[in-house]
């Protein structure tokens, strides 16, 4: 048996990459699906401005912004900072760090959950 002397080190590294890349992914869809289910509401367009922008060149990593801006596709919204730090009186179990909280509570687990998922896809 010679099978124990061929390489698939690059392959392995691809797919293994591959798979990041759609944990992450996937990850910043659920906690932008959270926050919004807590960002400030009033006509919605803050809500709307959520996005996942994924990293350039298949690298596995994301931003999830509000309030729109140069990239985003969508107008800025200049209150997405201000509600997301200060604390006010909103309605229906809205509120503020919108965002931060979503991630904190929710990224770590679903990222893990995600990577084996993914990883074992290519088993």
């Amino acid at each position: 048996m010679d099978g124990w002397k061929v390489w698939y080190g690059d392959k392995v590294i691809q797919l293994t990459n591959i798979a990041c890349v759609e944990a992450v992914r996937k990850t910043g869809e659920i906690v932008l699906a959270a926050a919004k289910n807590e960002v400030p509401l009033d006509e919605g367009t803050l809500r709307d401005s959520g996005i996942v922008i994924m990293a350039a060149g298949n690298e596995p990593a994301c931003c999830i912004t509000f309030g729109g801006g140069q990239g985003t596709g969508f107008p800025i919204v200049p209150y997405a900072i201000r509600w997301h730090e200060t604390t006010a009186n909103f309605q229906h179990g809205r509120k503020a760090f919108y965002l931060r909280d979503p991630f904190n509570r929710l990224a770590a687990n679903k990222l893990k959950d995600f990577i084996k998922e993914e990883v074992e896809k290519i088993l």
